[in-house]
């Protein structure tokens, strides 16, 4: 058993992170004691004279500053050189910035953020509180910065201003609590992980050619020879269109990528999850297609047989608007149910990423989904939440923990390669993909990739994508 002892201040705040850190992701055994102080204390017994001290400093926020701006972290943020310090392969590089903490002047008279003795451990991370922010997503209540879609932008959070959005901060902290733990009590065994990927598709263009006209054909085939500078993909595209739209060959169908995901998930061993719009309100941002037309149905045997997942992609306007979530999903279900497909566990991304905390989680838990998988930027790619794990999340505003899971989205296809957005091509998309993978893999995390099925419009992206698969 590990106490656990905490100030008296922010009860379900401080439950909700220790538990979800020290027995949803280590798996220990703790008791929560409250108590007045003014740091967080761990201890294996009363009678044991080993102690770990860890420092506290976003939840002793007066309650009149408590999501304010006065409650953020103060920038530029202090960074610690943990070079001779900690061991080098703990975190993803030597200087850690420090989102909440305080110094501790060692024997040295070096500024540090860790101070061991022979039957104590001081740490100056605010490792409780840091997680906090960046897992409820704090600071997206507090600030006002929206783009055109109502999206918090990766410009406006602290992450990318302060040059770690690459990087899962939150698993660096919680390795250098971890590490305090084992120096003061070596026997401590924890949960043990193993990495994964976890690779979905939102379907938000099934077809390209089974649904659409001669208008957006000739619309595609401009953009073909414009965009895309190949006169032999827009000859493709007529004939596939012919043999789609006209003949009912929807796997000739240029977005049909369909088969050949699966076969590449299959041959590594992963499932894909491939999201299902089962609505649209009526917007331009919305592609307008029936969850009961029979390609789409038979689209859903194919995955199920195969043993894939089906999910939801909810429309465009539903990010705030519960009883609309609620309709879609219910719809899916009905779908489901109707082609006798059956899954224990349903998840699913917002379109677009649009998402506004605590609203959208709510409307998910409401609605009886059990995980969201939408927390990425959609302008930047990397650790929204500083976190490379699923976790279950909790509400800024009613104090509580909902009945849901985030499996934190790492990258986007677009967010990397898209020209509004990072903008990156060939090796360069391809090394930063691969560089955010394997800092999931330092971690024995979870690599969580998003890669649209209409998005395999050349050769050269099959190739990247297999390659961000296999590496």
């Amino acid at each position: 058993m590990l106490l656990v002892h905490i100030p008296d201040t922010y009860i379900p705040e401080r439950t909700y992170i220790i538990s979800t850190i020290m027995q949803y992701l280590l798996d220990l055994d703790i008791k929560i004691q409250v108590e007045k102080r003014s740091n967080v204390l761990l201890e294996i017994s009363s009678i044991d004279a080993k102690k770990l001290f860890v420092a506290d400093i976003l939840f002793q926020t007066p309650h009149e500053r408590w999501l304010t701006n006065r409650s953020l972290p103060e920038q530029p943020l202090s960074v610690w050189d943990t070079t001779d310090i900690l061991p080098e392969d703990l975190l993803t590089g030597p200087e850690l910035p420090v989102i909440y903490g305080t110094e501790i002047i060692n024997t040295h008279l070096a500024l540090n953020y860790m101070e061991e003795k022979s039957d104590e451990v001081n740490l100056g991370i605010d490792v409780f509180g840091s997680a906090f922010y960046m897992l409820t997503r704090y600071e997206e209540v507090v600030k006002p910065d929206r783009d055109r879609h109502d999206r918090f932008p990766a410009a406006a959070s602290l992450a990318w201003q302060e040059g770690f959005l690459d990087r899962p901060i939150i698993n660096e902290y919680i390795e250098i609590l971890w590490y305090c733990m084992k120096r003061l009590w070596p026997g401590l065994e924890k949960k043990p992980r193993y990495f994964r990927m976890l690779v979905s598709h939102d379907v938000d263009v099934p077809f390209a050619q089974a649904f659409s006209g001669i208008p957006r054909l000739i619309r595609n085939c401009s953009g073909d020879i414009i965009r895309r500078k190949s006169l032999f993909i827009a000859i493709d595209r007529i004939k596939n269109w012919q043999d789609a739209r006209i003949a009912g060959l929807i796997k000739q169908d240029f977005n049909y990528t369909f088969d050949n995901i699966m076969d590449i998930s299959e041959q590594h061993n992963m499932i894909s999850s491939f999201y299902l719009k089962t609505d649209y309100t009526n917007t331009k941002f919305d592609n307008k297609y029936s969850i009961n037309h029979p390609y789409i149905r038979q689209l859903m045997r194919d995955i199920y047989d195969r043993g894939h997942e089906i999910g939801l992609h909810p429309s465009y306007e539903t990010y705030k608007n519960p009883k609309q979530t609620k309709a879609e999903f219910e719809r899916l279900l009905q779908a489901c149910e109707e082609e006798n497909i059956k899954q224990e566990v349903w998840g699913g991304r917002q379109h677009y990423l649009r998402w506004q905390v605590p609203v959208t989680w709510h409307n998910w838990a409401e609605a009886g989904l059990n995980y969201d998988s939408s927390l990425s930027y959609a302008d930047y790619a990397g650790f929204r939440c500083g976190f490379c794990y699923e976790f279950p999340v909790f509400d800024l505003k009613q104090q509580k923990h909902l009945n849901l899971t985030e499996r934190p989205l790492v990258i986007m296809e677009g967010s990397v390669m898209g020209k509004l957005y990072m903008n990156l091509s060939g090796s360069d998309a391809l090394a930063y993909m691969l560089r955010l993978k394997n800092r999931c893999r330092h971690f024995q995390g979870d690599f969580t990739l998003l890669w649209h099925n209409s998005s395999f419009d050349t050769p050269e992206m099959w190739e990247t994508y297999k390659r961000v698969i296999v590496n």
